[in-house]
C-alpha cells in the first residue's frame, strides 16, 4: 500500500474527543508514523487507557496530551495494527504503526469454498457476518438477509413459523426455477423441501381442497447460531464453478468451528413475542340481513353476506381471532481445542406458538464438528454432522379453500364470532354423530374457522442429517490434494385429518385422510488438487482441478389420500389407511439424477496490482440422455486492476479497483423429461399416457445464461468510507417451455421445448462508513442499492399473443404469465372500461363492462433499498435496519372477496356516500347509477374485475431494532453477559398496499404479487441475552 492518508485538520478535528483531566503530572508529545515508508499520519486517535482523555494527531502526524506516570496510552487508526505504552520518566514517546493484513488484505470464501484475498475478486461478493444475522434472530436465518445486501431479494411465506422463503439474485432468469445454490463450508447442499408452497397439480389455482400448503425448505431447519458468515456470490463469474447448480447465484454459510485454547462456553437465549399487523379494513355498520333471523340447528344463517341496514352497536373486529404468539430459541456451544485437533459442538431448541390458534412449532438442533492436523500440518482433517427435527402443528394455509381466515374476515356483520367459536361442532341427529356449527358453507370457501382449527388438525414433520468429511493432503508448500464428501438427506411427513362433517366439496362425507412421506437425499463426493506459487517477484500464480459426483433421489414419495369423493373413509373419523374407500388416490414417486463434473481454475496476479481470473467446467448430466449431447461446458474469465498499485492517488484515497467479468451458466433439463414414463391410472384401470414429451425430431438442450459484469470499489479516509458500484448483464436462452402437442400416436398431451429469452440488466452500490469513531463511541452505517431492469425477449414462436400462462386463471380472476416485452411474471387480470373521466360504463343492460384479460401488475420491485446502521457507546450498542422495496404492484384477492360479501370498510363507504350509489355512465355517455351491492359485486369477488384492486408494492419498514449493553465480569467463570432489547418488523414508515407485499402466497414460480387470504404479517418484540463463559 502506498503512501499512509493525511487528513486535513479540520476532519480531524471532527472526531476529536480530547478532554482534559482535572490533574495530571506532566505533557505527553511525539509523533506517530508509518512504519512502512515513515510518513506522518494524521488523524490517529491516542487515548489514555480505561479514561476519556484522548486526542487526534495533527497534520504532521504530531501528538500532545497531558498522563500521569504509569499510564498506558493506546495508539488506534483504521487499516494499521493498535499499539499501547506506558508512561515512565520519558515526556517524548514517538511511535510507528504498521499496516493490519487482515483490514487491508481481507479475505472473503469463494467458489468451493476457496478463500481469495477480496481486493483480488473479478466479481461482486458481499459478505455478512453471522453476529449481523443472529443480532435479531429469526427461525429462518435466510430471512435475516433481508436488506443487507444488495440486488437479493427475500419474500416470506405466509406459512408463519418454519415457513420457506422465495430468494431471488438480480432478478428472476428461468422458466423453471430462480433459487440460488445453498453452499455449507464448500460443499453443496440440497434445499428442496416437502413441495412448494402454492398450487398442487390437479387442482385450483386458488388453493387445493386441504389449503395451500408451505412444505418448508431444508435452509429453514439450520441453526442460525452456528453461522460464522454468509457470502452471497451474484454473478454468473463468481459462481461459475458450480456449473449447473449455481446457475442462479450462490449463497455460501460458513460455520463456525473449534478454536485452539481452553473450553469456551456460550449460553444464548431469545424470545419475541409475536401480533399481527396489515389485517383488512373490515366494517362495523352494516349488518347482515342475517340479524333477527333464525339460526338454522347446524349454524347456517339465512344471509352470508353483510348487505343489510345500516346498525349502531355493532362489532367486527377479526383481530380477536388471532392470539399473540411467541417465539423462544435456546442454544448453547462449546469450543476447545490444541494446536492439533479443535472440537465445535452445539445444541438449539427452538419452541414457538403462532398467532393461529393450535398453530405451534417445536425444533431441535445438534451440530459437531471436529478438525485436526496431522504430521506437522500435512494433513487436515475437517467433519461434521448435523442433525435437525422440526414438527409443526397446523401450519398455516393461504388460498380460498380449508382457510379460516376467510371465515373470519367474512363472518356476517351482526352475527357473533365467539358463537361459532363456543360451538364449532353439534350433534347431528341424523348422522347420530358430531357435524360442523358453520354460518355458512357459501361458495364453499366458508367453513366454520374454530372447526377447521380443531377437526382438520395438521402435523408437518422435517427430519435432516447432514454430514460433511473433508480431507486435505499439503504435498508441499505450494501443492495440495484435498477431497470432500457429504451425505445429505430429509424426511418429511405431512399427517392431515378432516372430520366427517368438513365441506363435502373439500372432504368425504366420512371425513378424508391424507398421509404423505417424502424423502430427499443428495450425495457428493470431489477431489480437487491446487498449486499456488509465487513465480517471480513480480509475477503470482494459483489454480486447481477438480472433479465431483452428485448423485440425487428427489421427491421419493409415498402419498396417501382417502380422497374427496364419495364417503372417503368407509367408518366415519378413523383415520388409517386401512380404513380407505378406494386406492383411487394412492401414488409413488422419485426422481433420480445423476451430475458428473470436471473444472478448474486459473489464477495470476501481477505485481499485486493486476488479477487474470480464468474457470471452466463442464457437467455430465443424466437427464440428458437422448439429445445431442450428454456434457456442457461453462467458461468464465475476468480482470480485476487494483488502481491504487498503479497510480500515485491522492492521500484520502485509501484503495481503489475495478474489475470485469464474462461468465456463461445454465442448468440440466428436467428429469425425465427425454424418456416420457407412462404411469398407471389412479383407478388402477391401466396405463396412463405421460404427460409430455419432445417434439418428435427434436432434441433438448440445457438452459444457458450469458452475463458480464463490470465493477468499481474505493475506499477512503483510512478505509473510513467504502463505495462498491457493480453493472451486470444478464441474457437466458433456451428456456423450457410446455407446448399443446399436435395431434400424435402416443396420445402426449404436451411437448416440453427449448425457446425464449430472458434479460436481466441492473446496477449495484454499497456504501459503507464508519463516520464516528472513537475510543468510547463508534457508528458504523451501511447502504445497499440495487436496480433490476428484467424483461422477457422471448417465448416459444406457438404460443398464442407471444404468452406463456404460469398459473392459468381457471374460474378465477387472476392469471399469471410471461409475456414477450414486459417484465417477468406479468399480472393478468380484468379491469372496469372507464370514459375519459374516469367513470365506469354500464351496457344496455345495466351490466358493468369490462376490459379482457390484461396485464395489470408486475410484484418485481423497480429497485430495493436497505440502510443498515450500529451504534457502541462503551458497553452499550444500538443497531437498526430500514429495509426498502420500490415499485411493482400487487393484487388482493382479499379485499375482492371482502367488497362483494359487503365486509369491508370500503363497501360500507360506498353506501355512506353518494346515496349509496355510483355514478356510472351507458355506452352513449349518458350519466346513470347503480347500487352499491351491484357495484361491488360485479368487480368484487375471486372471479371479479381484480384489475381493480392493484396496489403500489412500494413499502419501507423498520425491520430490525436491537438495543443492548455489555456486562463484563471479573469472574473466574463468566467473561461477559451481553443484554438486548430486539424487534423484528416493528412498523411501517410507508405501504400502500393493505397487506404486508413482503409477503408471498407462493415461494414458487406462480401466484407472486397476489395476496389470497395469506396470514398476516406480524411484528415481534423481545429480548436476548448472550453469555460467554
Amino acid at each position: 500500500m502506498k503512501h499512509f492518508l493525511r487528513m486535513t485538520f479540520l476532519f480531524s478535528l471532527l472526531f476529536c474527543s480530547a478532554q482534559a483531566m482535572q490533574a495530571q503530572d506532566k505533557e505527553i508529545k511525539g509523533t506517530v508514523t508509518s512504519k512502512v515508508d515513515g510518513m506522518p499520519i494524521a488523524g490517529v486517535n491516542v487515548v489514555v487507557l480505561g479514561t476519556s482523555n484522548g486526542t487526534l494527531t495533527d497534520f504532521d502526524g504530531n501528538y500532545t496530551l497531558d498522563a500521569s506516570l504509569g499510564d498506558v496510552l493506546k495508539f488506534s487508526y483504521l487499516g494499521m495494527t493498535t499499539s499501547q505504552i506506558t508512561v515512565a520518566a520519558s515526556s517524548t514517546y514517538d511511535v510507528q504503526l504498521d499496516e493490519d493484513s487482515e483490514q487491508l488484505n481481507e479475505v472473503v470464501v469463494t467458489a468451493l469454498g476457496i478463500k481469495k484475498e477480496k481486493k483480488a475478486l473479478t466479481y461482486s461478493a458481499q459478505e455478512v457476518s453471522g453476529d449481523e444475522l443472529t443480532q435479531v434472530k429469526q427461525t429462518n436465518p435466510i430471512n435475516s438477509l433481508s436488506g443487507k445486501s444488495a440486488g437479493l431479494t427475500i419474500t416470506k411465506s405466509s406459512s408463519g413459523l418454519g415457513g420457506a422463503s422465495k430468494v431471488v439474485l438480480r432478478g428472476n432468469s428461468s422458466t423453471s426455477n430462480n433459487d440460488p445454490l445453498y453452499v455449507i463450508d464448500g460443499i453443496p447442499m440440497l434445499n428442496s423441501g416437502n413441495g412448494s408452497n402454492g398450487n398442487e397439480p390437479g387442482t385450483d389455482i386458488f388453493g387445493s381442497q386441504t389449503g395451500n400448503r408451505d412444505g418448508g425448505d431444508a435452509m429453514s431447519l439450520i441453526n442460525p447460531d452456528d453461522i460464522e458468515s454468509m457470502t452471497i456470490l451474484k454473478g454468473a463469474s463468481a459462481s461459475a464453478l458450480y456449473g449447473s447448480q449455481g446457475a442462479n447465484g450462490v449463497i455460501l454459510i460458513t460455520t463456525k468451528k473449534g478454536k485452539d485454547g481452553a473450553l469456551a462456553v456460550n449460553f444464548n437465549s431469545s424470545f419475541t413475542v409475536d401480533n399481527v399487523t396489515s389485517l383488512p379494513e373490515l366494517q362495523s355498520e352494516y349488518q347482515s340481513k342475517s340479524v333477527g333471523q333464525p339460526i338454522a340447528e347446524n349454524g347456517r344463517v339465512a344471509d352470508a353476506k353483510s348487505w343489510g341496514d345500516k346498525a349502531s352497536g355493532l362489532s367486527n373486529d377479526a383481530k380477536d381471532f388471532f392470539q399473540t404468539g411467541f417465539t423462544s430459541i435456546n442454544a448453547l456451544s462449546l469450543t476447545a481445542g490444541n494446536s492439533k485437533a479443535q472440537t465445535y459442538f452445539s445444541y438449539a431448541n427452538t419452541v414457538g406458538e403462532g398467532v393461529i390458534p393450535e398453530n405451534r412449532l417445536t425444533r431441535n438442533n445438534i451440530t459437531l464438528r471436529e478438525t485436526a492436523a496431522f504430521f506437522d500440518n500435512k494433513i487436515e482433517v475437517s467433519a461434521s454432522i448435523n442433525l435437525s427435527d422440526q414438527r409443526i402443528w397446523n401450519r398455516p394455509t393461504n388460498g380460498l379453500y380449508s382457510n379460516p381466515l376467510t371465515a373470519v374476515y367474512l363472518n356476517p356483520v351482526g352475527i357473533s364470532r365467539d358463537m361459532y367459536k363456543d360451538k364449532y361442532e353439534y350433534f347431528n341427529t341424523n348422522l347420530n354423530q358430531m357435524d360442523q356449527y358453520a354460518s355458512s358453507f357459501d361458495e364453499n370457501i366458508q367453513q366454520n374457522p374454530y372447526w377447521l382449527i380443531n377437526r382438520s388438525p395438521s402435523k408437518d414433520i422435517a427430519q435432516r442429517v447432514l454430514a460433511n468429511v473433508s480431507v486435505k493432503y499439503n504435498v508441499t508448500e505450494n501443492f495440495a490434494l484435498q477431497s470432500r464428501g457429504s451425505y445429505d438427506k430429509s424426511f418429511f411427513t405431512f399427517d392431515k385429518r378432516q372430520y366427517a362433517g368438513t365441506d363435502p366439496v373439500n372432504s368425504g362425507d366420512n371425513g378424508r385422510y391424507v398421509l404423505e412421506k417424502t424423502e430427499n437425499t443428495q450425495q457428493y463426493i470431489d477431489l480437487i488438487a491446487s498449486y499456488n506459487k509465487d513465480l517471480s517477484e513480480n509475477f503470482s500464480f494459483s489454480g486447481l482441478l477438480g472433479t465431483s459426483l452428485t448423485k440425487y433421489q428427489l421427491g421419493d414419495q409415498i402419498l396417501l389420500d382417502s380422497g374427496r369423493d364419495g364417503v372417503g373413509l368407509n367408518y366415519p373419523n378413523v383415520f388409517t389407511i386401512a380404513n380407505f374407500a378406494t386406492t383411487n388416490n394412492i401414488k409413488q414417486s422419485v426422481l433420480n439424477r445423476e451430475v458428473q463434473s470436471v473444472f478448474g481454475s486459473l489464477n495470476l496476479g501481477y505485481k499485486d496490482m493486476l488479477f487474470l481470473d480464468v474457470t471452466g467446467r463442464s457437467d455430465w448430466s443424466s437427464t440428458l440422455v437422448h439429445t445431442d449431447s450428454n456434457s456442457f461446458f461453462y467458461p468464465s474469465v475476468g480482470l480485476t486492476a487494483v488502481l491504487t498499485e498503479m497510480f500515485d492517488m491522492p492521500d484520502f484515497i485509501s484503495f481503489a479497483k475495478v474489475r470485469g467479468s464474462y461468465a456463461e451458466v445454465g442448468k440440466d433439463i428436467p428429469v425425465y423429461a427425454t424418456i416420457p414414463l407412462n404411469s398407471i391410472n389412479n383407478t388402477n384401470t391401466g396405463i396412463g399416457t405421460a404427460p409430455f414429451a419432445p417434439i418428435e425430431g427434436e432434441t433438448l438442450e440445457p438452459e444457458r445464461q450469458k452475463a458480464y459484469e463490470i465493477g468499481t470499489e474505493w475506499r477512503f479516509f483510512g478505509n473510513r468510507l467504502g463505495l462498491d458500484f457493480t453493472y451486470y448483464s444478464t441474457n437466458t436462452y433456451n428456456q423450457i417451455f410446455y407446448i399443446q402437442a399436435e395431434p400424435n400416436p402416443n396420445g402426449y398431451a404436451q411437448n416440453i421445448v427449448n425457446a425464449g429469452e430472458i434479460s436481466n440488466k441492473g446496477i449495484e452500490l454499497v456504501l459503507n462508513g464508519k463516520p464516528v469513531v472513537t475510543d468510547n463511541f463508534t457508528w458504523n452505517t451501511a447502504i445497499n442499492f440495487a436496480k433490476n431492469d428484467n424483461e422477457v425477449i422471448a417465448v416459444h414462436p406457438s404460443l398464442q399473443n407471444g404468452e406463456a400462462i404460469i398459473t392459468a386463471r381457471g374460474v378465477n380472476g387472476y392469471e399469471y404469465s410471461l409475456i414477450e416485452g414486459e417484465d417477468f411474471g406479468s399480472i393478468k387480470a380484468r379491469s372496469l372500461v372507464r370514459d375519459e373521466n374516469g367513470t365506469p360504463i354500464i351496457n344496455s343492460s345495466g351490466t358493468l363492462l369490462s376490459t379482457d384479460f390484461e396485464t395489470v401488475a408486475h410484484a418485481q420491485p423497480d429497485f430495493t433499498l436497505g440502510w443498515n446502521n450500529s451504534f457502541e457507546f462503551g458497553d452499550f450498542h444500538f443497531n437498526f435496519l430500514i429495509d426498502g422495496k420500490f415499485g411493482g404492484d400487487v393484487v388482493s384477492v382479499t379485499e375482492a372477496v371482502n367488497d362483494k360479501y359487503g365486509v369491508s370498510q370500503a363497501s360500507a363507504d360506498a353506501r355512506n356516500n353518494n346515496g349509496g350509489m355510483i355514478n356510472v355512465v351507458d355506452e352513449s355517455g349518458t350519466a346513470s347509477q347503480i347500487d352499491a351491492q351491484t357495484y361491488y359485486n360485479a368487480i368484487g369477488g375471486r372471479d371479479g374485475m381484480l384489475g381493480e384492486y392493484v396496489y403500489d408494492a412500494t413499502n419501507i419498514s423498520l425491520r430490525e431494532l436491537s438495543v443492548g449493553y455489555k456486562l463484563n465480569l471479573n469472574d473466574s467463570t463468566i467473561d461477559n453477559i451481553n443484554f438486548s432489547l430486539i424487534a423484528n418488523n416493528l412498523f411501517f414508515i410507508y405501504k400502500d398496499a393493505p397487506f404486508d407485499p413482503n409477503i408471498a402466497a407462493s415461494t414458487g414460480m406462480g401466484l407472486q404479487g397476489v395476496d389470497i387470504y395469506n396470514q398476516p404479517s406480524t411484528r415481534s418484540i423481545g429480548l436476548n441475552v448472550n453469555i460467554n463463559f
